[in-house]
C-alpha cells in the first residue's frame, strides 16, 4: 500500500469512526457515552513520513538552470510557445550554442543565502531546486556527464551544494526536481514530453539519482517530472529514493502510482477537500516556470500587488484544503531572483506575518469550504479566510459549530465581531469593508479545541444524538 492511501484509510476511519459511534444502537451494560460532536481538525497522517512532509505546508519551487540565461529569447527572436526552460527544444538550439552559453554563464550574483532567505521570509519552510531540466544540463558537481555547470562555465560551483548548506543553517528544508527524460539521450517531444525510457538510461538516471541522495543531506521531496516509464521503471526510481534516503518524499510524476503525494496539473489549485498527501505546484509567472521577459510576463506594480494576492489566496486555500504548497520563482541566469518576484514573496510573507496562525502550524478543518472562503484551526482557534467578502458587510455563516464560542475577533487586532448562534451554525457579522487586502481573516476562539457537529443532526435535552433522515 503506498503512503498515500495509507493517509486516506486513516482521515476516512476518523470520520467513519464517528459515524459509527453515533448510530450504534445503545448498550445496556455499560451506556455509551452520548456523542455530540468531534474534533474539527484534520489530523497529521499516523505515517510518520507523511506528517513530516505536511508540516512543511509551503516551499518555494526554483527554476533555474542554463535555459535562465536565455529569458525566452534566442537570437534576437521570442519563444511563442512552451515554457522558456525548454527554450533549446522550442526554438532548436543545436547544442554548440547551447555550450557557447554555458561559457558566458557566470552566475555573478548568485547568493545561496539569500535565496534561502527570501524563501524563509515569505513564510516557506523549504526550498525545492531544479538539478536537471528536460536539457539534461547538470546543476550540480557530477560524474555522470562532464555536461554539467561546474565542468561547462566560468561559475564553476556547486549551486545544490551552496542551497543545501545554506537552507539548513537557515533552519529550511530542502528537495530536488529530477526530469526523467534528458535531451542529450532522446529526441526532444516538447508538447507532451512523454518519451518513453528506454532500459538503457536507467543506469544513468539512477548514478544521478544516488549522487543527489548521498551527497546533500536530508532531501524533504524527490519531484520527477515528465518522461513515460514503464510501471517497472517508477517503481525502480521511487526505490532508488526510498533506499538510500527513507524518509524522502517522491511526487506522482514518478508516474505509474509509485509516488507518495499527488500533484497533478501545473499551475493548479483544487478547491475541494483531498484527504491524500497532495501537492499544488504554481508558477508567479504561470507560463514562465524558468525566467522569462515576454511581454505577457507583465512586471507593473499592479500586477505585483494582483498576484501577492492571488498566491496568499492560493496558499490558504491549499492549506484549508489538506494540501502542500510549492511556489515557483525563476531567477535570472546572473543568479538574482528578479525584484518583482521577490517582491510577491515578501509579500505573502507580509501577509504571513499579520496572520501568523491560519496558515502556520494550522490544520485544515471539517467543517468544509463555504461559499465565502475557507478555514483552518490552530489550538483553540478557527481561522476563517473570507475571499468573498459580502458586499457592503454582512452575514457569514459557519456550519457545524459545536464549541462554545469565547470570542470572534479581526484577525491580528483586538477588533471583536457581532456573532450568534443559530441552530449548529454561526453566524458573524462582518463590517462593511475588508479587513485585509489580500485575504482577510477572523479569529474565532473557542472554548477547548474547536469542534464540529455535521449537517442534519442534533442533541436533545437529556444529550442524546440524532441524524435527520437523508443526512
Amino acid at each position: 500500500m503506498t503512503r498515500s492511501l495509507k493517509a486516506a484509510f486513516a482521515t476516512a476511519a476518523l470520520v467513519a469512526g464517528c459515524a459509527l459511534a453515533a448510530g450504534s444502537p445503545a448498550q445496556a451494560n455499560p451506556a455509551p457515552k452520548p456523542i455530540d460532536a468531534y474534533p474539527a481538525a484534520i489530523p497529521l497522517s499516523t505515517d510518520t513520513n507523511i506528517a513530516n512532509w505536511e508540516k512543511l505546508q509551503f516551499g518555494m519551487f526554483v527554476h533555474w538552470g542554463m535555459f535562465s540565461s536565455y529569458g525566452g529569447y534566442y537570437n534576437g527572436a521570442q519563444q511563442t510557445i512552451g515554457y522558456p526552460e525548454q527554450i533549446k527544444a522550442w526554438m532548436n538550439i543545436p547544442t554548440s550554442d547551447y555550450l557557447a552559453s554555458a561559457h558566458q554563464f557566470t552566475a555573478d550574483k548568485f547568493d545561496a543565502a539569500q535565496w534561502c532567505a527570501t524563501a524563509k521570509a515569505a513564510g516557506a519552510k523549504y526550498l525545492v531546486l531544479t538539478s536537471k531540466h528536460h536539457d539534461g544540463f547538470a546543476m550540480w558537481d557530477t560524474a555522470t556527464t562532464d555536461y554539467n555547470v561546474v565542468a561547462q562555465t566560468p561559475f564553476g560551483r556547486d549551486p545544490i551544494k551552496e542551497l543545501s548548506t545554506a537552507c539548513r543553517a537557515q533552519g529550511m528544508g530542502f528537495g530536488l526536481y529530477f526530469s526523467i527524460i534528458d535531451w542529450t539521450l532522446q529526441t526532444p517531444e516538447p508538447y507532451q514530453n512523454l518519451n518513453p525510457i528506454p532500459d538503457s538510461m536507467m543506469p544513468y538516471i539512477k548514478s544521478q539519482l544516488t549522487e543527489l541522495l548521498t551527497k546533500y543531506g536530508q532531501l524533504d521531496e524527490l519531484w520527477f517530472d515528465m518522461g513515460k516509464p514503464t510501471a517497472a521503471q517508477s517503481a525502480e526510481m521511487a526505490a532508488t529514493v526510498h533506499q538510500l534516503q527513507p524518509q524522502t518524499m517522491v511526487n506522482s510524476r514518478v508516474w505509474n502510482n509509485k509516488g507518495d503525494f499527488e500533484v497533478g496539473g501545473d499551475n493548479s489549485v483544487p478547491t475541494r477537500q483531498l484527504q491524500a498527501p497532495w501537492q499544488s505546484a504554481y508558477s508567479i509567472f504561470p507560463k514562465c516556470w524558468g525566467y522569462c521577459t515576454w511581454p505577457s510576463a507583465d512586471r507593473s506594480d499592479a500586477s505585483k500587488t494582483s498576484k501577492t494576492t492571488q498566491q496568499i489566496r492560493s496558499l490558504f486555500t491549499v492549506t484549508s484544503g489538506s494540501g502542500n504548497y510549492l511556489l515557483n520563482v525563476g531567477p535570472q541566469g546572473n543568479g538574482a531572483i528578479d525584484d518583482f518576484q521577490a517582491g510577491v514573496m515578501a509579500g505573502i510573507g507580509a501577509w504571513n506575518a499579520r496572520h501568523p496562525n491560519a496558515v502556520e502550524g494550522a490544520r485544515p478543518t471539517l467543517y468544509g469550504r463555504m461559499s465565502w472562503g475557507d478555514s483552518t484551526i490552530k489550538g483553540n482557534a478557527v481561522y476563517l479566510g473570507v475571499s468573498s467578502w459580502p458586499n457592503g458587510g454582512g452575514d457569514i455563516r459557519l456550519p457545524g459549530m459545536a464549541s462554545t464560542i469565547l470570542d470572534v475577533t479581526v484577525d491580528g487586532t483586538a477588533d471583536q465581531l457581532p456573532y450568534r448562534m443559530d441552530g449548529n451554525d454561526l453566524v458573524i457579522t462582518l463590517p462593511a469593508q475588508p479587513t485585509d487586502a489580500d485575504l482577510p481573516v477572523i479569529k474565532v476562539h473557542t472554548d477547548g479545541a474547536p469542534l464540529v457537529r455535521p449537517a442534519g443532526t442534533a442533541v436533545s435535552a437529556d444529550r442524546h444524538f440524532s441524524i435527520a433522515a437523508g443526512s
